[in-house]
């Protein structure tokens, strides 16, 4: 079973060495890992000639989720997913999802937990998720974290897996409510996979974000009014509290912290399981 982990950046060359390094740190599996750079003046393509193993193409796109297709599109992989710049996998990843793939041949695709970080790697949350539900994504936002999804390459041959590219803040909102829409199989690995760093400048706190989330709400049969979304709201939170998505917890991690790969130890103690963004 070989991956193909794209990565799209533009102009973010320090936290792109750190979540190469998260990938090269995957022991015991087969994959490819292809960048698409969006033409950047930083220094990024000169580090990608000196990198043998790294498939990478810099030409200018439409986006991110434009530089994700383009990557999908020369995969050779099984297993496709997508690993952004300022994201990493944590140490076993890879060889968790192959496992659990190859135990479950009528998975389509699956997602896990994630650690929400800062820029020194220091952990904000423990982000553990409950199941996709179309009813809760289509009234709120994507309950589950990209870095943490990974998608059987069939989906890409039959023309399910890809991106929107109307869309530069939420396709991959508008993506996953799709494939629930075609009654895809799914399932969760309840472990975390990746860590996710929030610096403020993240697509998810941008308005496009909330213009282009209350759009595709609306596409997908969303509720109109106020009062009717918070209550379904409400019955995620409770669905959250009973699985214990909301326990304080004690994490030990290792975060990546160049591309060679080098990790230090983190202990994040009595962290909640939830944080906020939008």
């Amino acid at each position: 079973m070989k991956f193909s982990v794209i990565t799209p950046t533009y102009n973010n060359l320090d936290k792109l060495k750190r979540c190469v390094g998260s990938v090269r740190g995957q022991m015991d599996v087969d994959y490819e890992h292809l960048i698409q750079d969006g033409g950047s003046s930083d220094g990024t393509q000169n580090w990608l000639q000196l990198n043998d193993d790294i498939d990478w193409q810099s030409e200018k796109d439409n986006g991110m989720y434009a530089a994700i297709n383009k990557g999908w599109q020369r995969a050779s992989g099984d297993i496709l997913s997508w690993l952004n710049s300022d994201e990493q996998y944590l140490p076993g990843t890879l060889k968790k999802v192959e496992r659990y793939f190859s135990l479950n041949p009528d998975i389509d695709f699956l997602y896990g937990d994630a650690l929400v970080i800062n820029t020194d790697g220091s952990l904000i949350a423990a982000r553990r998720e409950i199941r996709l539900s179309p009813v809760y994504i289509k009234n709120s936002f994507l309950n589950a974290f990209s870095c943490t999804f990974f998608f059987r390459r069939r989906l890409f041959d039959q023309g399910l897996l890809n991106f929107d590219e109307r869309y530069k803040y939420a396709a991959d909102m508008d993506m996953i409510l799709r494939l629930l829409s075609e009654g895809t199989r799914y399932d969760k690995i309840n472990d975390y996979l990746a860590a996710f760093t929030l610096d403020g400048t993240n697509l998810s706190c941008h308005q496009g974000m909330l213009d282009e989330t209350t759009d595709i709400q609306r596409r997908y049969g969303g509720y109109r009014t106020h009062l009717l979304r918070k209550m379904v709201m409400m019955g995620r939170y409770v669905e959250r509290y009973i699985s214990g998505s909301y326990r304080r917890v004690n994490v030990e991690y290792q975060y990546c912290i160049n591309e060679i790969p080098e990790y230090k130890i983190i202990c994040g103690n009595s962290i909640p399981g939830s944080y906020k963004t939008r």
